[in-house]
């Protein structure tokens, strides 16, 4: 008997292969996308432990300065470190390191770099001897680096040629704490002084080894700084082992492609429930010569399980390539710079063989549990209603399944309640047509489904922009609910419009999705959502995008190129710019500006401000209309020093107020204090400002001790700012061309939207192939109807266009829900964003939207024609004896 049903399972498997395809088609997108997920997390952590050793060696700690800055380093105190080293038994060594920034220039980009001096206790400590000039393999691999090549490196005094001569391994392969710089070159004691690589004589780092696991290193640190509290203490294999966002980096794609692996489920179980359909016949026979409830639930089991097997394997192998893909985007998101060169890590793909088993068992545990409730529920069904071909997907729902959905809907409203009486009040709102559908008349159903829906987006209206995120998906929620109720509830009466029109294939399309609402439904949703998502990811991101390209002219507060003078340079002096008449030809304007911490009167909070003179007001852009206007009237040379403009963050206050501040200079450990009385000329809301900055002080000549110096620029030539930019970078000075940085957010932005909309695009599958399984399914189902229709002289032709039409009318009125839904759901958006961004503005990319609407309705024609092409090849003999 166990042969038999085997045998059973199995042919009806290999008899219906053209239904099965279509079945893998639908079903292996969600083992696809969580193997393809999986294996990117794979990739990651895997890169990341051999970057561990790769690029730290035995190096677990680094210990600097409390005040030590990326702008100007600060010695150590060595004798309090190694004292408070030495109290610990887990370290087993350390070294005291001159750890500098330098700019190198390999080939024609600069690269931004470390430099170590390599000192006599640094060998012994790497136990290693470094005679040579050496340089981070990294960083070697990466620009194609030969032993005996040269390379630039600009310091403080100057611009020198080294020549390499080996290449770093290990400690020697250090990239910064965070192991993702560019690299660092290992120097003799010698040449730090010589080239002006660092200016103090003092060690400023220190790098420490522990006898602990990775995972305790972080402990150990916090230990330490509470012995020593003049240290900053960083654990950097914990940091990098233990980093959340390369973790999870894999879960999120999963998570960014969920509604796709729910769109799969949504499909199996619909797949399912057509199985059970299609086999209520022949596997009625089979009860009607004795076969038990037990041996049908088996035969039905195992086919499906044929189905499940044969998509698990598929979408298996199609997650590793899957993977490869999602790894290969990964890596494509490299930055660039026309000037600059960074080293970038390329992960290579990793997969383990329990992540595509755990993958497999995830993707299979929704569809086991569909699969064995259809099979327990068809093999409970009677020989009678099996053989009789009755419909089995309208039977009466068990009690437990009743009590399951009143528990659902109690756990809805209370969640609803919990959050807000408004969106409780919604949720009743949007339960009474279900309510009306079951027990209501049925002229009535319709109009009440239309009212109903209509009544929840207009209640919508009034709260929109109001809460949190977590309102925000209510609230999407609710118009998606409100959309389905209202274009559903239009059906009847899109159908009385085109038979005025004697449009048959239509109106017997659109008389089946009535009929079979529930089959129908699964379908719809799964277009819906889709679509939805689709949209608000193209709009949206695109609309940000424009925002952001809107901004690049303006740049930060109307200027466009900073300089920032290197605080290094001070022991060596700083190149004067406005003296060099051939630079400044480059610019429209070049003002100098001092960056300064500024605080109030008894208060600790600092505030960032710049010091200029009335210069800068020539090109000033603040975001105030109603300021810039007021400027506008006045000669900027007439504004006092001592004027001030502010941020209404730092104080909401009138014009002519008398503020007395704090002003301190940024750098740590030579910077003083000075209080003064400043009068407010202007306040301006720095929500739209590109650069986050508090204020801005007039005070012409006015040199504040410790501050950062520099210039902001205006200069419309690109290649000009790229010329300016290298001039600076060659004077070891920082230069930044906001237009660029700007151009390069946009090319970013633009890369994640289009992946995100891959991943969509992915929840398609399922509902295409759920379209054209359904279609199939109903080809079978209607064969006496279709016969009827062409004993009465229908011909082939209309048969063939009522099946399309029924596939494409899902497929629009799914579309018109997305559209509903999307314009509501932007305009939350919108009215969300408006405060915070008061210039955003909504850009529709019309040409993307059409693509996607018109290629939806492209695959659809193409998925249904398949099976409805069939439909006009039944003769009407055949199909009406087959009822007989």
């Amino acid at each position: 008997m166990i042969s038999m049903i085997l045998k059973i399972a199995f042919r009806n498997f290999a008899k219906h292969w053209k239904i099965g395809l279509l079945a893998i088609l639908g079903t292996f997108v969600a083992t696809m996308l969580l193997i393809g997920g999986l294996s990117l997390n794979d990739s990651v952590n895997i890169y990341l432990k051999q970057k561990i050793t790769k690029n730290f060696g035995k190096i677990d700690l680094v210990i600097k300065d409390k005040s030590d800055t990326i702008f100007l380093p600060k010695a150590i105190n060595s004798d309090k470190v190694e004292i408070a080293l030495k109290q610990f038994g887990e370290v087993t060594d350390f070294v005291p390191v001159k750890l500098a920034q330098i700019t190198a220039k390999i080939g024609s980009k600069y690269v931004d770099m470390y430099a170590i001096a390599v000192s006599e206790k640094f060998q012994k400590y790497i136990e290693k001897s470094v005679e040579k000039i050496t340089i981070s393999s990294d960083t070697a691999q990466a620009f194609n680096l030969k032993i005996g090549d040269e390379i630039e490196i600009i310091s403080s005094k100057g611009t020198y040629k080294v020549r390499i001569e080996a290449f770093g391994k290990d400690e020697l392969n250090f990239r910064g704490e965070t192991g993702s710089s560019n690299g660092t070159i290992f120097l003799p004691e010698s040449l730090f002084e010589e080239y002006g690589i660092y200016p103090l004589k003092e060690p400023n780092a220190y790098f420490v080894t522990l006898d602990l696991p990775v995972e305790e290193h972080e402990k150990f640190a916090e230990k330490l700084k509470e012995v020593e509290g003049s240290i900053r203490t960083n654990a950097v294999k914990y940091r990098l082992a233990t980093s959340p966002l390369n973790k999870i980096i894999g879960y999120l794609f999963i998570g960014f492609s969920g509604f796709s692996i729910l769109s799969s489920f949504l499909f199996i179980a619909s797949f399912f429930g057509i199985l059970a359909e299609e086999r209520k016949i022949s596997l009625g026979v089979l009860r009607a010569i004795g076969y038990s409830r037990a041996q049908m639930f088996w035969i039905l089991f195992l086919e499906g399980l044929a189905y499940l097997i044969l998509s698990e394997i598929v979408g298996a192998i199609a997650g590793v390539g899957f993977g490869r893909y999602l790894l290969y985007k990964v890596n494509s998101f490299q930055r660039t710079d026309e000037l600059f060169a960074f080293v970038q890590d390329k992960i290579p793909f990793n997969i383990k063989f329990l992540s595509v088993i755990f993958g497999i068992f995830i993707a299979a545990i929704v569809p086991m549990i569909i699969l064995t409730c259809k099979s327990i529920e068809f093999s409970n069904i009677s020989p009678s209603i099996l053989y009789g071909g009755r419909n089995i997907e309208g039977k009466k729902r068990s009690k437990a399944f009743n009590a399951l959905a009143i528990l659902v809907v109690i756990l809805f409203l209370f969640v609803l309640y919990r959050t807000s009486l408004n969106y409780f009040l919604l949720g009743i709102l949007s339960l009474i047509p279900i309510i009306i559908n079951f027990i209501g008349e049925i002229n009535r159903k319709n109009i009440v489904t239309f009212v109903y829906g209509l009544a929840i987006l207009i209640s919508i209206v009034p709260l929109l922009s109001s809460g949190t995120a977590k309102d925000f998906l209510i609230r999407s929620g609710f118009v998606l609910i409100g959309s389905i109720y209202s274009i559903f509830g239009l059906l009847p009466y899109l159908k009385l419009l085109f038979e005025k029109f004697k449009s048959i294939h239509i109106v017997l399309a659109i008389s089946y999705i009535e009929k079979y609402k529930k089959r129908n439904f699964i379908i719809f949703v799964v277009y819906s959502i889709t679509l939805i998502l689709i949209l608000v990811s193209a709009i949206v991101p695109t609309s940000i995008s424009k925002y952001i390209e809107s901004k690049k002219e303006e740049g930060a507060f109307g200027y466009n190129f900073i300089i920032i003078e290197n605080p290094i340079k001070s022991f060596f002096g700083s190149y004067k710019y406005l003296n060099d008449e051939e630079f400044k030809k480059k610019f429209e304007k070049l003002v100098p500006i001092q960056l300064v911490e500024v605080s109030k009167l008894g208060e600790k909070r600092k505030y960032s401000f710049i010091i200029s003179s009335q210069e800068i007001f020539e090109k000033l852009v603040l975001p105030s209309e109603k300021l810039m206007k007021d400027l506008s009237k006045i000669n900027p040379k007439e504004i006092p020093d001592k004027s001030i403009y502010i941020s209404k963050n730092f104080a909401d206050v009138d014009k002519g107020t008398s503020l007395t501040l704090t002003i301190k200079g940024i750098l740590p450990g030579i910077s003083r204090k000075l209080t003064e009385s400043f009068v407010v000329q202007g306040v301006y809301d720095p929500t739209e400002a590109l650069l986050p900055m508090d204020g801005i002080i007039i005070w012409k000549d006015k040199k504040i001790f410790g501050s950062i110096s520099g210039y902001v620029g205006v200069i419309k030539d690109k290649n000009k700012a790229l010329e300016a930019q290298e001039f600076v970078t060659r004077k070891f000075d920082a230069a930044v061309y906001l237009t660029a940085e700007i151009e390069k957010m946009y090319t970013a932005i633009d890369n994640l939207v289009t992946l995100s909309l891959q991943l969509f695009y992915l929840g398609f599958f399922a509902g295409f192939a759920g379209l054209a399984i359904i279609t199939f399914r109903n080809v079978y189902a209607r064969k006496k109807d279709i016969g009827m229709l062409r004993a009465i002289g229908t011909d082939g032709n209309t048969i063939f266009k009522m099946f399309i039409f029924e596939g494409l009318i899902v497929v629009f009125v799914a579309t018109i829900v997305a559209v509903i839904s999307s314009i509501f759901v932007i305009n939350d958006l919108i009215k969300f964003v408006s405060p915070l961004l008061p210039s955003f503005k909504i850009v529709i990319p019309y040409g993307k939207v059409l693509l996607t609407l018109l290629s939806v309705f492209g695959l659809t024609t193409v998925f249904v024609s398949i099976p409805a092409d069939l439909s006009r090849k039944i003769p009407p003999s055949e199909a009406i004896r087959v009822f007989d």
